[in-house]
């Protein structure tokens, strides 16, 4: 079947700071429970809740395939949005620097859909787009995806759109769409 996740890769550690990274989001945590990491990499994963790994480096968070599928901007940090769905042969990533978007790229079943931005140094080396996930999600998080503990400690996350203060959400514009909006 495949491997099929989606989420966020965050240059920051916010295990101190869920309210921050809920902001981020544009979401709001109404509970939370603890799961393992192979729980979190379950595929298909719902919009009602979110499941987040934090390294010594980073934040990793498992989104639904809608919302990794969005840039996030953050100034001051690197962040990786990205959908990798081997079952569909979807791969679609954005990456920004200090809150400024540098390399969007979307392909679906070897059709390309958008490549916009300076490809990155990866990319030269590497045709494989899902390890040009892996290896963004191990150069923000500071930790290989597939040598984290399958046991190693998560939190599932349950949402609902923050109702006490504006959140602007994700600008979509020609260049500037969710990757389920191209079909």
């Amino acid at each position: 079947m495949g491997l099929n996740i989606s989420g966020l890769v965050l240059s920051k550690n916010y295990r101190d700071n869920v309210a921050e990274l809920a902001h981020i989001l544009g979401e709001e945590f109404l509970k939370e429970e603890k799961i393992v990491f192979d729980d979190a990499c379950e595929s298909w994963k719902g919009d009602d809740y979110c499941d987040v790994y934090f390294s010594d480096k980073g934040t990793l968070v498992f989104l639904s395939m809608e919302k990794g599928g969005f840039e996030f901007c953050v100034n001051g940090l690197d962040t990786f949005s990205f959908v990798l769905s081997e079952s569909t042969m979807m791969f679609c990533f954005n990456y920004t620097q200090n809150g400024e978007l540098d390399r969007s790229y979307f392909e679906s079943e070897d059709e390309l859909q958008e490549d916009e931005g300076t490809p990155l140094p990866i990319e030269q080396n590497e045709e494989d787009k899902s390890e040009v996930i892996f290896h963004l999600i191990h150069k923000l998080l500071g930790e290989d995806f597939h040598e984290i503990d399958l046991e190693a400690n998560c939190t599932r996350f349950w949402l609902t759109a923050d109702r006490n203060e504006e959140v602007t959400p994700p600008q979509e514009s020609e260049g500037n769409k969710p990757w389920w909006k191209f079909w």
